[in-house]
């Protein structure tokens, strides 16, 4: 069963209200038959999805209140940042009780974590910053306290976390210019692999997929010393109003990674939307909504798919930003006052004090694509398809596996998603379809439809589709027998 959304006060009430209303204007004429039965991460084998779990070493997110949520979520992998400060609060000694709590218990969920080593640690001299942007440590004394911390990881968490990555984001910090950040990965690279020789090692996560020459600069470097075997994966993140534009910057980034190693894999690492009008942070200063933010993270991940990349959503819960220090002349100063602020893109509104207030329709949204888009499902390159309309559209085909039963995602690309739900009827043909019973999904909120025999033929392979009901946000043409269904109360 999907778990309900759970309003804690009467304004996120009356927000519920108004999008459940709101959804009669979208209505489809189809004879509905039930909602996308979700699935738990225990439920599922592998999959493409992985969800952000980020922030829990300075405390922005508590885990324990927001546990319960992630299994039933159907994520396959989690993104949970190390955290140095954390982990070594006084000159060495460790504190990892924080961090084997949640590691065991995600395991035991039924997803894989994949741990980041940042930040720095301000308790050292030229230690680093504990912030996103933060400098690396760069004193003899904080790059020797670094590899202690890399190396008790990697003790501790053997045989328990096999994917490791490599600090975030270096490139919005001008000082972590290539050759730095380089030198880091190595020497943390090398750690990792020694102590787990069979490790997957995560590179760059990247906030800027365009840089092409600050990872040419790293890749070259590692050439010349005969290290590319460090690097499996490179992450990139790279946040765009619009979730399609981002993927030209991909390609040339791949292109050229594939230059110096075709064994190198290019995957999103981390990328989200807020679901209301925010002033910091990324896709800041935009009027989003709940609506427009499931939208997004639809488009996001099936587009992902679509392009062959894994996809990661940031972030599960949204996040309490406080920044209790400042730099000054390189000496951290403590702030009289913290400064205070929300990240709003995750799938679960929180509270001031970290707890949840009440699960927003994303989580929902998510659920629907982990239910349904499993390994099961193949690719199908190059989908044929025609249309009636010039609207921009993506469209991807999918085959069951062993079956060939076919599902195909559709959705308007044109613009940033917005907040109607209004829907253009459009003809579609499938020249290679594969389908027996085909229905209709919307994909923002679960609901499944017998599409008509009226609206619907076959001759061998090619699939005519009448009148289907497209907006801005991916629904789905499917064989009903690929879909695990939760039937309507009658």
């Amino acid at each position: 069963m999907k778990i309900k959304f759970k309003i804690s006060c009467l304004v996120m009430a009356l927000a519920l209200s108004v999008w459940c209303n709101a959804q009669t204007k979208g209505d489809i004429n189809y004879p509905l038959i039930g909602t996308v039965q979700s699935r738990s991460s225990n439920e599922i084998v592998a999959s493409n999805w992985a969800i952000g779990g980020e922030t829990m070493d300075r405390d922005y997110s508590d885990y324990n209140e927001w546990k319960q949520y992630l299994g039933p979520l159907g994520a396959k992998k989690i993104r949970l940042q190390a955290g140095w400060a954390k982990c070594e609060p006084r000159k060495g000694e460790y504190n990892f009780q924080w961090l084997d709590e949640i590691i065991d218990d995600v395991i035991a969920q039924g997803i894989e974590p994949w741990l980041q080593t940042s930040y720095g640690n301000p308790i050292y001299e030229g230690g680093g910053d504990i912030y996103l942007s933060g400098g690396f440590p760069t004193s003899p004394e904080a790059l020797k306290a670094w590899d202690n911390w890399v190396t008790a990881l990697v003790r501790r968490y053997r045989g328990r976390v096999k994917i490791w990555e490599i600090w975030n984001e270096s490139d919005l910090n001008a000082k972590n210019t290539p050759e730095a950040y380089t030198k880091l990965f190595i020497r943390t690279a090398e750690i990792i692999r020694n102590g787990i020789p069979d490790a997957t090692i995560y590179a760059l996560s990247l906030a800027g997929p365009g840089n092409v020459e600050y990872v040419k600069s790293f890749l070259e470097t590692l050439k010349e010393k005969d290290k590319l075997n460090l690097v499996d994966e490179i992450t990139l993140h790279g946040y765009s109003f619009r979730p399609e534009d981002v993927y030209d910057r991909y390609f040339r980034m791949n292109q050229m990674v594939q230059s110096y190693s075709d064994k190198i894999k290019l995957n999103q690492g981390e990328l989200g939307a807020p679901s209301e009008n925010q002033p910091m942070y990324a896709l800041n200063s935009y009027d989003w909504t709940e609506i427009s933010q499931s939208k997004w993270l639809l488009r996001k991940l099936l587009g992902d798919l679509g392009h062959d990349f894994h996809s990661l959503y940031f972030t599960i819960i949204d996040l309490n930003y406080i920044r209790r220090y400042r730099r000054e002349n390189n000496e951290v100063i403590e702030l009289e006052e913290p400064i205070r602020t929300v990240n709003t893109k995750g799938l679960i509104k929180a509270k001031k004090d970290n707890s949840v207030d009440y699960l927003k329709p994303s989580y929902g949204a998510y659920q629907n694509i982990t239910s349904i888009f499993d390994h099961s499902l193949v690719r199908i390159p190059n989908y044929p398809y025609s249309s009636s309309t010039d609207l921009s559209l993506s469209v991807y085909g999918y085959a069951l596996k062993n079956f060939d039963y076919q599902v195909v995602t559709i959705w308007e690309n044109g613009d940033t998603p917005n907040n109607e739900l209004d829907k253009t009827n459009i003809d579609f043909e499938f020249n290679k379809g594969n389908f027996e019973d085909p229905v209709y999904i919307d994909m923002l909120n679960g609901k499944i439809y017998d599409i008509p025999d009226a609206d619907w033929d076959k001759n061998g392979t090619q699939f005519n589709f009448r009148n289907i009901p497209v907006y801005d946000s991916p629904i789905l043409i499917a064989e009903k027998s690929v879909i695990r269904i939760e039937e309507i109360n009658k």
